[in-house]
């Protein structure tokens, strides 16, 4: 039935069948001869069909099959019904890192034996100094080279492997065990330092358990072990190359489960927070005695910093141990490359799947399967002495939401926003950058004395991580301005100064300060025609706070197109507008002086003076002196003219008032 041998048995220790039956007197009838006949036919065909569903075990090869099988097709579930294993096969056993690690530590060099449906492979393999295993190479050789007896077609000789005869001519037992000793003979290691594994084939292939038989009595085994599933399914329709890959993976998820000799480190160059001395630094992602079960992971997560300058990727070697001062003692296990801004945080995350294979899985690098080489003492000695790591910086904002008309502020929040984005591009965790603003609308008494107070400030945002500032700015609304002439900014500069008060020994920090707006802050006192602060904040007094605090205070002009709408006179462009906060104050508008003085036709503000209709003053000489002529100046400041050897009154001297 299984065309095995006779070996003078009752039954066949490859099947099950009973070879010889009870004795009898006198001759057999013909209805026992046809009973014994129709009892070994089922058997042929049961056998075959337990064959056909290890060689195909999908239905679209059971066509092909079918026309060899003895007794027929399979009819509807028969096949699913057929079992696969047989009675001589051993039990696959779990765990193949222990009998494999005692194995490894007394040999230089280990060769796996794999009997598959595809072939014979043979897989060399070295370990170096610190136990990592190197797979040397991979030799496949087909069974129709082995064995020419066996079928051409592929699916047929997997039917012949699972131990199938059906109509097809039989193999004899004998000659294939001659075949096999004979491709092994010459493939094994013959040095006393060197041993071989032999993989069990899974259960159910007869000829592979004979082939796998003949290698074990081989004198150079010294372990046998199961292989995995994945060997049978699908093998024996690849092609050579293919099936030298698969064997050669087989083998590697063998040796993954075995424990980690050395730590495996990660290089890195730690800078000292005080003196800015650098120092390599070896972090460990994975101890020495890690050991994964099949099929089994493990991560390590740490955090870096990019370098002082950011051009450059950064060099990420992972090694089998801690090198010494001069970067040797430690074998590369991989490198990777990252591109990482200059000194932002990256958070990476390390992927262990065996001895020696190290993954970088997030962020995705730069490294290719095959780099794995770095010349580590050069590596180090390229690193700087010293490395001194800039202070944190807290930009804060005073945004006027008081405008002409809506679209004006929101294109100061929207600057804002774009600010806030663009930091966040570079340091989305805020560790170097942490941001801030303050809105600020008009004094509700600037245009009546019984107007009902309003909101001024908004509720300030305190310096966090720039991703989280729009978020804060979102309930923050634009409002149209009653007057041109200041705005609320000196209670602004106020607030941030209160809030610089609090937080000033937090840390050490750059502070900038950018005053987002058009109009200049209320003077202190009223001054002509200009409003003093309801409040009499002194923009003065909060701005010397600032900047004792560390501040630095920069205005923020942000351009916009012309607009066809009607507009005060202050409004249009080149006229002049009064500056009562003095010549120093911040305002985010840009002064520029007129190149030819601005004349207007009308009666002379000066005392005894003549109406005249076209009446000018004469032009500054063409030169470099800005010093302007003598002569009647007829620059406005809410109706008055002064001289240009007059001062303008200071609202804070009242000796000049």
């Amino acid at each position: 039935m299984c065309a095995t041998p006779e070996d003078r048995l009752d039954s066949c220790a490859v099947c099950g069948r009973r070879l010889h039956d009870d004795p009898v007197l006198g001759e057999l009838t013909a209805s026992e001869l046809a009973a014994a006949e129709t009892a070994l036919q089922a058997a042929e065909h049961a056998w075959d069909l337990r064959a056909l569903t290890l060689a195909a075990p999908g239905p679209d090869d059971h066509p092909r099959l079918a026309a060899v099988i003895r007794g027929g097709p399979p009819q509807g579930d028969e096949a699913e019904r057929s079992g696969t294993g047989l009675p001589g096969d051993l039990p696959a056993r779990a765990g193949h890192g222990a009998p494999l690690d005692a194995l490894r530590h007394g040999s230089a060099e280990l060769s796996f034996v794999e009997c598959a449906p595809d072939g014979l492979h043979l897989t060399r393999v070295t370990f170096t100094e610190a136990g990592i295993p190197v797979l040397r190479d991979t030799d496949s050789t087909p069974w129709r080279t082995v064995v020419p007896a066996l079928d051409a077609d592929a699916t047929l000789r997997r039917f012949q492997l699972a131990g199938g005869n059906g109509t097809l001519p039989p193999v004899d037992r004998h000659a294939f065990d001659d075949a096999v000793r004979g491709w092994l003979a010459p493939g094994l290691p013959t040095a006393p330092e060197s041993a071989a594994v032999l993989l069990r084939p899974a259960p159910g292939w007869e000829l592979l358990r004979r082939a796998a038989a003949v290698v074990a009595r081989d004198q150079a085994v010294r372990l046998e072990l199961p292989t995995d599933g994945a060997a049978s399914e699908g093998s024996g329709r690849l092609g050579e190359e293919p099936a030298r890959r698969a064997a050669a993976d087989r083998v590697r998820r063998l040796l993954r489960t075995l424990p980690l000799l050395a730590d495996h480190t990660l290089l890195l160059a730690r800078a000292d927070r005080d003196t800015g001395a650098v120092r390599p630094h070896s972090h460990v992602l994975f101890p020495a005695g890690s050991r994964l079960a099949p099929g089994e992971t493990a991560t390590a997560e740490v955090t870096v910093y990019g370098g002082a300058t950011g051009h450059t990727p950064l060099h990420l070697p992972v090694l089998a141990g801690i090198p010494a001062a001069d970067g040797n003692g430690a074998p590369a296990v991989t490198v990777h490359r990252l591109k990482v801004g200059a000194l932002e945080p990256a958070r990476l995350t390390f992927v262990l799947r065996g001895p020696g294979e190290v993954d970088l899985v997030a962020p995705a690098s730069e490294r290719s399967p095959e780099q794995s080489f770095v010349d580590v003492p050069r590596l180090l000695s390229g690193l700087p002495r010293r490395m001194v790591r800039p202070p944190r910086l807290d930009l804060l904002f005073t945004v006027e939401l008081s405008g002409a008309d809506l679209a004006e502020t929101e294109e100061r929040l929207a600057f804002v926003r774009d600010v806030a984005a663009l930091l966040a591009r570079r340091d989305h965790a805020g560790t170097a950058v942490r941001v801030g603003a303050v809105g600020h609308y008009d004094h509700t008494d600037y245009e009546s004395t019984w107007a009902k107070e309003g909101t001024l400030l908004r509720a300030p945002v305190l310096a966090r991580p720039p991703a989280e500032l729009p978020r804060a700015l979102a309930g923050w609304a634009p409002a149209l301005r009653r007057q041109d002439t200041v705005s609320s900014l000196e209670d602004a500069l106020h607030a941030v100064a209160s809030l610089s008060a609090g937080h000033s020994g937090t840390a050490r920090a750059c502070r900038v300060l950018l005053v987002v707006g058009r109009r200049p802050p209320a003077p202190s006192r009223q001054h002509g025609v200009v409003r003093a602060c309801p409040r009499g904040t002194d923009w003065r007094a909060a701005l010397a706070r600032l900047r004792a605090d560390g501040f630095r205070v920069r205005p923020v002009r942000i351009p916009r197109p012309d607009r066809r709408r009607p507009t005060r006179r202050a409004d249009r462009p080149g006229a002049t507008r009064p500056r009562p906060g003095g010549p120093s104050a911040p305002t985010g508008c840009s002064v520029r002086a007129p190149t030819r003085p601005r004349t207007r036709s009308g009666p002379s503000t000066r005392p005894g003076g003549t109406r005249g209709r076209n009446a000018r003053s004469p032009s500054p000489p063409r030169s470099c002196d800005t010093t302007p002529p003598r002569g009647p100046s007829t620059r406005r400041a809410h109706g008055r003219s002064l001289r240009p050897e007059q001062e303008r009154p200071d609202p804070e001297r009242p000796e000049q008032a």
